[in-house]
């Protein structure tokens, strides 16, 4: 009989450290020093901030948490989280070499394990999903990368040893601390039978350790040589809308001159190609007036041959699908990945402390600048990107609601807008977790784990990784 092990720390276990070095990134490295995480007087004050609806201190919080992901691994070249296993490592099935495990193979990728959480019905509130661009996959991928192409599905590509699959142009990766990938592996939550086991023992929560860190980051390919667009998002709608609002729809767009020449002037920029409309029919390529910016204002890696011959196959087509359809060229050695969004998602308080930031070409500005502190030893940009929490405070008009918090580039290439992350991921559970379904449709109502609608399930403790992931 398995059981459900609620040990708040365990030691780097072997597995964890074989799944770190099949990514070849450098050696873990765990959140750093100086930026308030696992701080007792910290997590104290933000208890304390939430009981009180104090946003200003959570976001003061949620800021040093992006800052601090944000900052270099020791050779430099990687920002931390990279040194961390990563969510296809630690849902390896129990008999793989989970060194072998993190490589491409036959299997669901993100995008579909997300597809079978997808709304339920629902008669008093529109569905989230609006119906979303097409991306077939380019053919120059298909014939390059046959294996991940093909071995899972038509229109995926397999998540790769670093990269997975969104089916669009972001360039994902989902990121555990040690702690967490651990108690994953240990309590073999990534095994379907002991999610049906503890079900069946009347277990209602599956309580991660607090130590338990995920992140979900999202890479935008930018072009050497050349200026790159890339659209940005200016609160076009606010959360009454319920069309699709997706970066697709935005109509500014910047440009990234990695060469610096032309920073800070205007320039025509293009992109999308080879995208459908949710009838198929062809989504035009995007091409506007675009004011140019340099590396400098964003968080970025320049791709090396040794990086490229690191990437599996998997890896590969993804990242040249998204050039292809960013930019109709294919991804080669010498050019970028840029940070344009990032979900930093900790266990430190019992309710979660969930923020999420996104790039800006306007990052002084509005309600998610706001709050942002002093972080002198941060290097990088950190502060050319905006944030937005969701610690499960109320909206301050409504008790029983929670205001609209989402992440414009990771939610509305799905979701429509008037979302909260922190009631999507109270959800989370084994074995009929649904975003939106008959028993509790609201998309913004202050769900607490008691709540009845989730009577029938083992909720994952905000954690959507396992009831999609478990095999």
């Amino acid at each position: 009989m398995s059981k459900i092990s609620i040990t708040a720390t365990v030691a780097l276990s072997l597995a964890s450290a074989m799944a770190i070095a099949a990514n070849g990134a450098a050696k873990y490295q765990p959140f750093p020093n100086g930026y308030g995480y696992m701080d007792q007087g910290e997590i104290k004050a933000l208890m304390a901030a939430v009981a009180a609806s104090d946003h200003k201190k959570v976001r003061e919080h949620g800021w040093k948490l992006w800052a601090g992901i944000m900052q270099p691994d020791a050779s430099g070249q990687w920002p931390i989280w990279f040194t961390w296993p990563n969510t296809k490592a630690a849902f390896a099935p129990a008999s793989a070499n989970l060194a072998a495990g993190a490589a491409a193979g036959p299997g669901k990728s993100l995008i579909m394990l997300n597809a079978t959480n997808a709304a339920g019905p629902s008669a008093t509130e529109p569905p989230i999903d609006p119906p979303a661009p097409i991306y077939p996959i380019p053919p120059q991928v298909i014939q390059a990368y046959p294996g991940p192409t093909k071995n899972c599905g038509t229109g995926n590509i397999c998540d790769g040893a670093h990269f997975l699959f969104n089916g669009n142009i972001l360039i994902p990766t989902e990121s555990l601390s040690r702690q967490g990938f651990d108690w994953i592996r240990n309590s073999k939550v990534y095994e379907k039978s002991t999610l049906d086991q503890a079900r069946k023992d009347g277990k209602k929560n599956l309580p991660v350790p607090q130590r338990y860190i995920v992140t979900k980051h999202m890479y935008w390919p930018v072009k050497a040589g050349v200026v790159s667009a890339i659209p940005v998002w200016h609160d076009y709608h606010d959360g009454k809308y319920l069309d699709y609002a997706g970066y697709e729809t935005w109509p500014v767009l910047v440009g990234v001159d990695p060469s610096g020449q032309s920073v800070g002037q205007k320039t025509t920029v293009s992109y999308l190609y080879g995208v459908q409309r949710p009838d198929k029919s062809p989504w035009p390529t995007i091409t506007a007036s675009a004011q140019v910016y340099g590396m400098k204002d964003f968080y970025y890696h320049q791709v090396t041959q040794a990086d490229w011959d690191s990437f599996d196959d998997a890896d590969k087509a993804i990242i040249n699908a998204s050039s292809y359809w960013a930019y109709n060229q294919p991804f080669v050695p010498g050019d970028f990945l840029v940070t344009i969004a990032m979900h930093v998602n900790t266990k430190e308080i019992p309710t979660w402390a969930l923020q999420s930031a996104w790039w800006s070409d306007v990052p002084n500005g509005g309600m998610y600048a706001a709050d942002r502190p002093k972080l002198p030893q941060a290097k990088g940009p950190w502060d050319h990107y905006l944030l937005v929490d969701a610690y499960g405070i109320a909206d301050a008009s409504d008790p029983k609601r929670l205001p609209v918090a989402t992440n414009p580039y990771i939610e509305l290439v799905s979701h429509r807008i008037g979302t909260d992350c922190n009631n999507c991921h109270v959800r989370a559970g084994w074995p009929t977790a649904k975003y939106q379904g008959s028993n509790c449709p609201v998309l913004l109502e202050k769900l607490l784990p008691d709540n009845p609608c989730f009577k029938d399930l083992t909720r994952s403790d905000f954690q959507w990784i396992i009831p999609d992931r478990a095999q």
